[in-house]
């Protein structure tokens, strides 16, 4: 493995050194023929070379006392030159620039890193349409990036990573690759570009935070330095089990860890992170959660007796506080203006407010539904069910078969289909019969056995280094000894 690495590394070089050597002598449209020509012109002196090797005699070769001699002129030959042409000293090069040394800018400020993730649908192309790189670059990068990778071959979930300095101007993109490779373009100081390959790749690491309430959790998690997107995610994952505006207190503990990307020189890329583990210590009450993606790939919070704690369903899922504009039950239709059986909840709320998924889930409708307009039906354990109508749109990429979780935004509040005005209209149901949605509904977590059991307990232990505190309090149990074997052979008669 280690010969076919360096053998590929010595590959991307010798591409990068040929690009360098056409740049300078401003031959990059002309690289094929020029590599024919060079190509010819190496075969011709190679066999030239084989033939004067095979003609040339013992006869010909000098003896000691000749080469002493030969040497002795040459070097006269030399000092005689040297001093005729004076001592100028050689002129070497400035060293081209680097992906350290970029990252180096942004360290100190003089350069913005700036993070991308190719979508579905995206291509190469139409992410440089979009990035702020000017257009007249477009072509010269996509050019310099071609001579190391096909760069119609980059898949959905491919990072790119672009420094831009304090004027927004273009020093280099990057494009860490599978391996222990990243490939690059970078601009010179001239202005020109260059490719450029590097040893090394974005790791996933974790970091750990601890620290106290002082007012609110989320200012004080934010203050200690969780980022933003972790804070809602630990909200999501116990807001169905745990109220962060009432519960927590002045001194209450907390502990997060969570994953983070880091690029080869160390710098945080502000994607993808991940909460794995969170602790809240809530007065007499402990709460801690890890992190397991189960055997069917769904991942969830389970506490450290791999209980996956109870969610209940959100009454209101919309972010601001809406208006009940019509209860639970029989009433007089607005619209038809009889008496009929209102099924859901209407919660009044301005156009576009972002609505979310009351409990994680499956959907298994979205679309247009007759009277409910836009709508959107998610399934979720337990028997529970629950659906959202009159929507102005959805979230982009949902589809029949998402995986939804509690408070992901899922769609928008509209006017769609039958209704007076701007309007969420929200339906509970459980084993096929509808329920009020604004009375607590629980849904009871599941229970971890056997080989998954065993799986969580090796993750959760690589995650926290007390997770056995966790699991059984500052006082394991000992395992009980083995009574110890009194039967002896029987002597034989």
């Amino acid at each position: 493995m280690k010969i076919l690495k360096s053998v590929k590394r010595a590959i991307q070089q010798s591409k990068v050194f040929r690009y360098r050597t056409y740049k300078k002598i401003s031959g990059v449209g002309h690289r094929q023929a020029t590599d024919r020509i060079v190509f010819t012109t190496m075969i011709s002196l190679l066999t030239i070379g084989a033939v004067a090797i095979f003609y040339t005699g013992e006869d010909k070769k000098l003896s000691n006392t000749e080469l002493k001699e030969q040497t002795v002129i040459d070097s006269s030959i030399q000092e005689e030159v040297h001093e005729e042409f004076g001592d100028d000293p050689v002129i070497e090069e400035a060293p081209s620039p680097s992906l350290a040394d970029l990252e180096n800018k942004v360290i100190l400020k003089e350069a913005v890193l700036k993070t991308f993730v190719l979508k579905s649908g995206e291509t190469f192309s139409s992410f440089l349409k979009k990035s702020e790189i000017t257009p007249e670059l477009h072509a010269q990068i996509t050019e310099t990036l071609s001579s190391l990778i096909n760069i119609n071959t980059l898949e959905q979930g491919t990072l790119l990573l672009t420094f831009m300095d304090n004027n927004n101007g273009f020093l280099g993109l990057a494009i860490p690759s599978q391996g222990e490779e990243v490939v690059a373009v970078i601009k010179e100081e001239e202005g020109s570009l260059i490719p450029f390959t590097h040893i090394g790749q974005v790791e996933i690491k974790q970091e750990r935070i601890r620290g106290k309430i002082d007012r609110t959790f989320q200012g004080s998690a934010s203050k200690a330095g969780v980022p933003q997107s972790v804070i809602t995610q630990i909200t999501n994952a116990l807001s169905g089990e745990f109220d962060f505006r009432s519960n927590m207190r002045r001194g209450d503990v907390f502990d997060i860890i969570y994953t983070k990307k880091v690029t080869p020189n160390g710098i945080e890329l502000d994607i993808d992170k991940e909460l794995v583990f969170v602790g809240l210590q809530n007065g007499k009450k402990t709460v801690y959660r890890y992190l397991y993606k189960n055997e069917k790939g769904i991942s969830a919070y389970y506490n450290p007796r791999g209980e996956r704690g109870e969610q209940t369903i959100a009454p209101k899922p919309v972010k601001a506080i809406p208006r009940l504009s019509s209860k639970y039950g029989w009433r007089r239709h607005p619209v038809l203006m009889y008496r009929s059986f209102h099924s859901g909840a209407d919660l009044a709320c301005p156009k576009g407010t972002p609505v979310y998924a009351g409990a994680d889930g499956v959907i298994t409708q979205i679309g247009r539904k007759g009277a409910y307009g836009k709508y959107i039906r998610i399934k979720h354990a337990g028997g529970f069910e629950t659906a959202y109508g009159h929507m102005s749109g959805f979230k982009k990429g949902l589809k029949r078969g998402s995986r939804v979780k509690r408070g992901e935004v899922i769609a928008y509040v509209g006017a769609t289909g039958r209704a007076t005005g701007p309007h969420l209209h929200y339906e509970v149901w459980k084993n096929g019969k509808t329920q009020n949605p604004l009375q607590k509904h629980v849904i009871k977590g599941e229970q971890l056995t056997g080989f998954e059991m065993d799986q969580f307990k090796a993750m959760a232990e690589s995650i926290h280094p007390d997770y056995q505190e966790h699991r059984f309090g500052k006082n394991p149990p000992i395992p009980p000894k083995k009574p110890f074997n009194l039967n002896t052979k029987k002597e034989k008669k």
